[in-house]
């Protein structure tokens, strides 16, 4: 602030609020320089509480960036259990995994006298009375194994077992019988029911806010598609029912 330019009464003013001390008996350069005085020694305690609260600040620490660590569950090679697993994939080709346990080869080992055993994968058709032996391959003591079997609608299943030192078989474990897929379309027809919204999709319209020439038209479309589509329905159930009957008459 330029004290020079001010006047003695202004200059009064300003040491009043500031209660500069003997302001009365002050002439103008006198509170003039008074007031300069009471400038400087303001500024340097302000100055000095700055310089504290600084050299009091912490140190700035960088924020580390934690990623999140995915856990690592690894699925094993095997469990140790004795087990066979067949599963279909299409009429001419079936998926077989198996296992035979430490505790199984060494207890055949020891019974048998004998060193590491070989193993073989087989692959069963028929009833309890007529059981045919589809396939067998030499394996190891677990794994998977793809075979090209063409057995529609055949009853199948898997046994894994090993052999002994003379060739003898033994099984270990079997699977599950499972009926292949069929290659041909069902001869079966399931009867649809057209689902439609009937008496209450007056109100869906109504509550979308459309006007009522517009609701007439599409309830009136939605009356004709409905009309067609169990027309369709019909002509094509009528068509596979005469192709099943001329088929039944043929044979």
């Amino acid at each position: 602030m330029n004290y020079g330019k001010m006047t003695k009464t202004e200059l009064y003013a300003i040491a009043q609020k500031l209660n500069i001390k003997n302001r009365s008996a002050m002439s103008k350069d006198e509170l003039a320089l008074a007031l300069k005085k009471y400038d400087k020694t303001v500024s340097g305690k302000k100055a000095e509480k700055t310089e504290t609260v600084t050299s009091h600040m912490p140190a700035e620490v960088p924020v580390q960036e934690h990623k999140p660590i995915k856990p690592d569950y690894p699925l094993p090679d095997r469990y140790n259990v004795d087990t066979v697993v067949l599963l279909p994939v299409n009429p001419k080709k079936e998926y077989v995994y198996w296992e035979v346990s430490d505790r199984t080869v060494y207890n055949f080992c020891h019974t048998h006298n004998m060193g590491d055993p070989s193993f073989i994968l087989k692959v069963f058709t028929g009833e309890e009375d007529n059981v045919s032996e589809l396939a067998s391959v030499k394996v190891g003591k677990y794994g998977n194994w793809y075979f090209d079997l063409y057995c529609p609608d055949a009853r199948l299943w898997a046994e894994i077992g090993m052999l002994d030192s003379k060739g003898n078989y033994y099984a270990v474990a079997v699977s599950k019988r499972i009926k292949m897929p069929a290659d041909r379309i069902s001869d079966l027809i399931d009867k649809e029911t057209w689902m439609t919204v009937g008496e209450n999709i007056e109100k869906i319209y109504t509550l979308s806010g459309i006007s009522d020439m517009q609701k007439e038209e599409l309830l009136s479309s939605a009356r004709m598609h409905s009309e067609l589509f169990k027309k369709l329905h019909n002509v094509e159930a009528s068509s596979v029912s005469s192709n099943i009957l001329s088929k039944k008459g043929g044979e």
